[in-house]
């Protein structure tokens, strides 16, 4: 139990046992160490709480634990809503900048250098074949970042970015499906 300078704490002790069935009976209305601290006084004073009871408790307990827990604590619908609206917005915004996009532009020397074989030669004798892989990468990776080719990454990170939310949420609700009918199975079982 917390320690008695809490107030509450102070005054769990001159409550009666009508009070204290109170906090067991509407335990929805008050904090989980409220309730846990009303069961521990009146198991110290000898007083019978159903079994049924008591699970009941734990179940909600656990259960508002569990939502605590989750991602985003909130509920999976908002996850896919979320990814709904990711995917539209990023579909939209994709299409916007292939429609605006300028065609790229020309090279600042007049000519493309990788066109010359003396410069992929001399790339290559001075940094060895990395050299000539990394250079065209950090050009590609250039490229991501221009024009259409912005539009067709953006597109991209859109629908992957949707789907891995949608995933989630998928999976947490079917999760949350499975752990109520695992709660709901023995009790229907016993009624």
């Amino acid at each position: 139990m917390p320690p008695s300078d809490d107030a509450f704490y102070a005054r769990l002790f001159t409550l009666s046992d009508a009070e204290l069935f109170n906090y067991i009976h509407h335990y929805s209305r008050y904090k989980v160490d409220a309730v846990y601290a009303a069961l521990a006084e009146l198991r110290t004073r000898g007083v019978y709480v159903s079994h049924d009871a008591l699970s009941e408790i734990e179940r909600y307990f656990t259960r508002q634990e569990v939502q605590q827990t989750r991602l985003g604590n909130c509920d999976p619908r908002w996850l896919r809503w979320l990814s709904y609206a990711i995917l539209t917005l990023g579909l939209c915004s994709a299409v916007f900048v292939y429609v605006t996009a300028s065609p790229p532009p020309l090279h600042p020397l007049g000519y493309d250098p990788f066109a010359s074989k003396k410069y992929v030669h001399d790339l290559e004798l001075y940094g060895g074949k990395i050299n000539v892989l990394a250079v065209e990468f950090r050009q590609w990776l250039e490229s991501l970042g221009r024009g259409q080719h912005l539009a067709y990454t953006l597109a991209f990170l859109t629908v992957m970015l949707s789907y891995i939310l949608w995933f989630i949420s998928s999976h947490a609700a079917s999760h949350i499906d499975t752990h109520a009918e695992k709660q709901n199975g023995p009790s229907e079982a016993r009624s």
